[in-house]
Formats: C-alpha cells, sequence, structure tokens
C-alpha cells in the first residue's frame, strides 16, 4: 500500500527539458547584461570624445580667428599711409576698405599721440578723445588684444541690431620712418564675429542634437552662449579642468539648471596663439547623447527575449526527441509488466546505448512472438520511415525559419546602416556629391548647398559638370571621363586636387575636391568631398611675401635676393646688355651699436635702407642679407662706367650725415662691383657673381674704406 502512494520520481524529458531551458535563461540573461554594460559605456565615451573634437575646433576656429586679426593689424600698421598719417582722408579710405572686407570689424581708428582720433571708419567718432581708453593706453605701449566688454559710447554710433554691442579691442603703436610715435591704431572687433564661428561649428547639427557652446571668461563670465547664461558667472568642474589642462578633455557633470550634460572642454592661448584666454565648453545633455543607446538597449532587450524564447523551443523539441525512445521503451515495459502480452518492444536505432537496449529486451521476448516478429517489425519500420520523415520535415521547416529571420535581420541592418551613412554625409564638414555614370547628380548634402549655393532639390538629377565645372574646363573634364572609362585611369579619381569650382551665382571659388569611384553592378557611382580654400590661399600667399621680405627694413631679403639674381641675369642673357652687382656694407657699424645702442643700430640701417633705394632706379633691386650687409641689382646697363656711376653715387649720398631719434652720426661705406657681360662671361653663375662682389668689396676695405672697388672673373 505504502509503495503504491509513493510519490514517482521525476521522469527523464522533464529533467533534461528544465535543465537546458535554465542554461539557456542564464546565457541569455548574461548576455545582455554583458551588451548593455559594453554598448552604454561605449555610447558615454562616443559622446565624450565627440564633445571634446566640437570644443577643440571651436578654440582652434576662435585662435585662428584672432591670428588673422592680429596680422591684419601689422600689416595696418606698416602701411605707409598709416606711418605718415597726414593725409586723413586716405587713412579713412584704407580703414573703409578693410573693413568692407571683414565685416566683423565694427570700428576702426586712428587716434593721435595725445588720444584725439585723427581718422576712422565712416568718420565715427573722429575728433574725440579716446586718451582714457585702456586700448590706447596699452596701445601706446606695443600690441593690446582687449577682453570683451561693450563699449557704451561707440554702441549710440553704431546701428541698432538684435544683440547688444559687445566688442574685442585690437591696438598697436604705429611709428614712422624714424621711429617716432605718431598715434595708436584701434580695432573693435564685433562679437558677433564668435557668434558666427559658433553657428558654423554647430550647423545644422546644434538644433538637432542640442548641442550648446559657451566660452567663459577668466573672471567666470559666460561671454557666449545660451542667452539665458551669457554675462552671468558659472562655476562648474568642466570649467575647472578646462583651465587646469592643456589638451582639453570631456566628462559628464550636472550643471546649475540640474540637468546632467555630457561637456566637452577646451582653452584659449595655451599654444601662444593668442593672447586672449577664454574657456570653451560644448556641452549636450545626456539624455540625448544616449538617446541611441537607449534604442539600442531596447532592441538588444527584445532580441535577447526572441532568441531566450526560440532557444527554449528548440531545447524542448530537441529533448523530447532524445528522450522519445527511452520514453518507448519504459512505456512497453510498463504494459507488459501489467500482464499485456501483445505489446511489444520497440527496436530502437536513434543512438547506440537505446540500441543495445532495444534489442536486448527484443531478443528476450523474440520466442513469445515468433509469429509475430514479421508483422511488428513492417509496423516499426514502417513507424520509423513515418517518425524520420516528419523530424525532416520540422527540421527543413525550422531552417527556413531561421533563414527568413536572418534576412529579416540583415535587412534592417541594411536599413539602420543607410539611414546612419545619410546622417553623417548630412552633417559632414565638407560638401559631399555622387553622380552616376551619365554625371547626374545622384546625392548632395547640405554642405555642399551651402559651399556651392543650387539648392538640393534643384541639383539633382542635373548634370554635375554644368552646375560646378567652370565652362572653360569642361572640355578637359569630358576627355577625362572617356579615358576613365576606356582604361581605368585618371588624374583626378583616387586623389586630392586644388581646382577652381563654379558657384550657383556665376563665381568662381578654390576647392579642394577628392573624388572616389565605385563600381556596381548597374553601372559606376563617382563620389566627391569639396571644402572651400579661399582662406588657406590668401594665408599661404601673405605668409610667402613675409618670408621673402626683410622684417627691419622692408627691403627684399636674402631669400628674395636669390630668386631675383638669376632672373635678371638671364634677362640679361636674352636682352645681351650689362647687369652689375654692388655688394656693401656699412663702414663702423659696429662701433656705432656699442656706442649707441641697437636701437640706434637698427634705425640707422633703416635710414641707410632708404638712401639706397632713393639712389637707384625704381627697377633696380636692393636687398638686405644680413646685419649691415645690402646688395645692389642694376640691370640694363650699356656699359661698366655706369654701374660705377651709380656706386660713387651712392657712396655721395651716404656720407651725409644721419640724423638718428638722439644723435648724429657719420658713417661711410665699402662697395664691391661685379659686373656681368652675358657676351663674355656666359660660363659664371648667381653665386660666382655674388662671391666676385664680395671680394671687390673686402678690397675696398683693406685700400682705406670709403670707396668702390671693381671685380674681376679672376678673383673668383
Amino acid at each position: 500500500m505504502n509503495k503504491k502512494n509513493a510519490p514517482s520520481p521525476p521522469n527523464l524529458s522533464s529533467l533534461i527539458t528544465l535543465g537546458v531551458v535554465i542554461t539557456v535563461l542564464i546565457t541569455t540573461v548574461s548576455v545582455l547584461i554583458l551588451v548593455d554594460q559594453f554598448t552604454r559605456g561605449y555610447a558615454r565615451s562616443e559622446s565624450e570624445t565627440r564633445m571634446k573634437q566640437l570644443a577643440w575646433q571651436m578654440q582652434d576656429a576662435l585662435e585662428r580667428g584672432m591670428i588673422e586679426r592680429e596680422i591684419d593689424l601689422r600689416l595696418l600698421v606698416q602701411r605707409p599711409s598709416i606711418r605718415a598719417a597726414t593725409d586723413v582722408a586716405r587713412v579713412r579710405r584704407v580703414l573703409n576698405e578693410l573693413q568692407s572686407n571683414v565685416p566683423h570689424y565694427a570700428w576702426i581708428g586712428l587716434a593721435q599721440p595725445d588720444g584725439a582720433v585723427l581718422a576712422a571708419t565712416n568718420g565715427l567718432l573722429e575728433g574725440v578723445s579716446v586718451a582714457e581708453r585702456p586700448w590706447f593706453q596699452e596701445g601706446r605701449k606695443s600690441e593690446y588684444a582687449g577682453d570683451y566688454h561693450p563699449a557704451l559710447l561707440l554702441s549710440k554710433k553704431l546701428p541698432p541690431q538684435s544683440d547688444p554691442w559687445r566688442f574685442v579691442d585690437l591696438a598697436a603703436p604705429v611709428q614712422d620712418a624714424n621711429g617716432q610715435l605718431v598715434g595708436v591704431l584701434g580695432m573693435h572687433l564685433s562679437w558677433s564675429w564668435a557668434r558666427d564661428i559658433a553657428a558654423k561649428l554647430l550647423d545644422p547639427a546644434g538644433n538637432r542634437y542640442d548641442v550648446d557652446v559657451i566660452i567663459v571668461r577668466d573672471d567666470d563670465t559666460v561671454i557666449l552662449g545660451p542667452r539665458n547664461l551669457e554675462e552671468t558667472k558659472v562655476d562648474t568642474a568642466s570649467l575647472r579642468a578646462a583651465r587646469a589642462s592643456r589638451t582639453g578633455g570631456s566628462l559628464l557633470e550636472t550643471w546649475p539648471d540640474g540637468l546632467r550634460y555630457v561637456t566637452g572642454y577646451a582653452r584659449t592661448g595655451q599654444q601662444g596663439g593668442m593672447k586672449l584666454n577664454w574657456s570653451v565648453l560644448v556641452r549636450q545633455p545626456e539624455s540625448v547623447a544616449l538617446a541611441a543607446f537607449r534604442d539600442l538597449e531596447r532592441r538588444v532587450i527584445v532580441v535577447g527575449t526572441l532568441s531566450g524564447a526560440v532557444l527554449v523551443i528548440l531545447a524542448y523539441v530537441l529533448t523530447r526527441r532524445l528522450v522519445a525512445p527511452i520514453n518507448a521503451l519504459s512505456a512497453a515495459l510498463e504494459q507488459r509488466a501489467a500482464g499485456r502480452s501483445d505489446v511489444s518492444i520497440p527496436r530502437v536505432d536513434s543512438y547506440r546505448e537505446i540500441h543495445l537496449l532495444s534489442s536486448t529486451l527484443v531478443n528476450m521476448v523474440a520466442r513469445e512472438e515468433s509469429y509475430l516478429r514479421e508483422v511488428r517489425s513492417l509496423n516499426e519500420s514502417l513507424e520509423h520511415r513515418v517518425a524520420e520523415r516528419t523530424s525532416r520535415l520540422h527540421e527543413t521547416a525550422t531552417a527556413l525559419q531561421q533563414a527568413l529571420d536572418q534576412q529579416q535581420a540583415n535587412q534592417i541592418q541594411l536599413e539602420e546602416s543607410a539611414a546612419e551613412l545619410r546622417a553623417i554625409l548630412e552633417n559632414a564638414q565638407d560638401a559631399f556629391i555622387a553622380a552616376d555614370e551619365h554625371g547626374r547628380v545622384v546625392e548632395w548634402n547640405r554642405q555642399a548647398e551651402l559651399l556651392l549655393g543650387w539648392p538640393r532639390d534643384q541639383a539633382m538629377g542635373r548634370d554635375m559638370a554644368e552646375l560646378i565645372i567652370p565652362p572653360d574646363m569642361r572640355a578637359a573634364h569630358n576627355r577625362g571621363m572617356e579615358k576613365f572609362f576606356e582604361d581605368g585611369t585618371s588624374v583626378v579619381i583616387n586623389n586630392r586636387i586644388e581646382l577652381q569650382a563654379l558657384h550657383h551665382d556665376g563665381h568662381e571659388l578654390p576647392i579642394e575636391i577628392t573624388v572616389g569611384h565605385v563600381k556596381r553592378q548597374s553601372g559606376h557611382l563617382f563620389i566627391a568631398f569639396l571644402h572651400d580654400i579661399t582662406e588657406r590661399l590668401a594665408f599661404r600667399d601673405q605668409m610667402r611675401e613675409l618670408a621673402l621680405t626683410d622684417v627691419l627694413t622692408s627691403l627684399p631679403n636674402r631669400r628674395a635676393f636669390s630668386d631675383r639674381l638669376p632672373e635678371g641675369m638671364m634677362r640679361a642673357r636674352r636682352a645681351h646688355q650689362l647687369l652689375a652687382l654692388f655688394f656693401m656694407d656699412l663702414d663702423g657699424f659696429k662701433g656705432i651699436n656699442d656706442r649707441y645702442g641697437h636701437e640706434a643700430g637698427d634705425e640707422l640701417l633703416v635710414e641707410f635702407a632708404r638712401r639706397l633705394q632713393q639712389s637707384v632706379r625704381d627697377v633696380d633691386t636692393v636687398a638686405r642679407l644680413a646685419g649691415d650687409e645690402f646688395v645692389v641689382i642694376l640691370e640694363n646697363l650699356q656699359s661698366q662706367e655706369d654701374a660705377l656711376m651709380v656706386a660713387e653715387k651712392v657712396l655721395h649720398t651716404i656720407r651725409e650725415p644721419f640724423q638718428l631719434t638722439h644723435s648724429t652720426v657719420n658713417i661711410s661705406s665699402s662697395i664691391g662691383v661685379a659686373v656681368y657681360h652675358p657676351d663674355l662671361d656666359g660660363e659664371v653663375g648667381p653665386e660666382e657673381l655674388l662671391a666676385m662682389a664680395d671680394k671687390a668689396m673686402y678690397a675696398a676695405k683693406r685700400l682705406g674704406k670709403n670707396r668702390v672697388e671693381l671685380g674681376k672673373v679672376s678673383d673668383v
């Protein structure tokens, strides 16, 4: 009685199914937790890196902008009309011209040494005293940069605008040719300059992703940012980190408004690029920065749940299939134990152990069921075939469902990748254009609209050559495309080149373009990235001009002389005319430096250069090599005596007393003359001609100085 009422132990099918289900659930939950932690950290790291890059880009743009303005200031104070400060109308025209080229200059003015404004853009504040202004007081001493501030007097004179007038000041002393202070040149740079930089940096991402650019002065005052923060004080962890770091960075912090932000930070003036030190903060709400992660987290949970459910179902089906033979044997044995002799023991061939067990049981009852063996064997064989075919159909259906699920997942992934690529191209800093093999535009992003002036809806489907290639270059473009389609070679595709592009309004602008090619099954796709290099080329030209000019005397330097002498000798050979080279220095210049100081020596060199230029023709070249060494190139000479006559004229001019700021000095010069006869000295090169003049100059010094000596080819 107790045996019959005792609970039966669990069967093997239930135990295996329960074990597999628990294993699948633990594995699925562990993978979900691991993926969640990884994606959370990755999303936060990506957001911090993005904010750090934006902060660095804003800091770099501010520094480059201030450096360009300082270059404007230095070039302006060196202009002869400014240094003379005598023609007020001409000075005003020069200032108005600079303001029209750089509209962010709200006011530019030249103040006299007593503080009265001599000339200014549009005549504003002329005659008004600015002697008490910090920019004037500091600008008298040296170059000066004044931090963000209002200007009540100037604001009343300027036209009204939506934002209150705020300025950054630049000033520098203006000296005449004798080094005397003739005034102070001041520039009021409108703060709209910084706002435009921030707008260009964030457009079009700012309004879409809630990114704020904030600039903070050293007194914790916000000078650029959201309207509710401007000209208020803030104290955040990112601000303190920006002041302590030289390379910038990013962090997650809580701002005074109670919201958490991912904040990138950087600081201007760390590498000596500008005189003003500002902290640049770029922030984005944490909820916006991690929005993609939240969406991915939900997707991972859904996919993980579905995968777990599928695995549980598969585990259940496989378990039932594995234990089915054992259950069949167990049921047969129970029925035969109950007295049903007509129940047979099945022969199972699924795996070795159950096969041995079933075979042994079948052999045991073989004698009792010999007359039914064939019939039972046929029945068992038929049942086995049906079960096998049913199992194969089930496996085929399962595989088909898995393939359909994988195809759907791949389609979703392709759509997501296409959307991500579209967002990247639309928010790229460079213009992006794609065209098919016929040259028709198939893609045109926002930066392409801004750069080339064509709206996207007007550009799509149009011939790319007609939109952006100047008319005189289209024939070469068409030939290049024909050659590419013939043999696959091109000087443009897969290279970065600089060329002129055509704007919608008809003007041409310099760009740098990178063109790529994708071979598709349906044809060809050409992709191009473009960006404007106007400022880069202008800056390159300015640097080239500065590299060829002596800073002290404004004469061509040694590098410029090294270019002009071979050119002059080539012109002399073509014209069959003489060319003369003077090599000269100042006799006793070191004594003047030692007695009166280096400032007096520099003033003497400037006056010496001025007299030297006045003694020769405008077509002749006067250059300073180094120290007190000067050279003169005379072209289009008829005889050797012409060169000696000019040299004597130079000596006569130099003998006149030099009126310096604090003294009057008398000085002489030793001149070595080398005359190039193109028809006789064909083998003489620039180095030999310079060496000939140099030796002649030292010969003049040995013979008593203050004289001219003619060099000979045999001396080289």
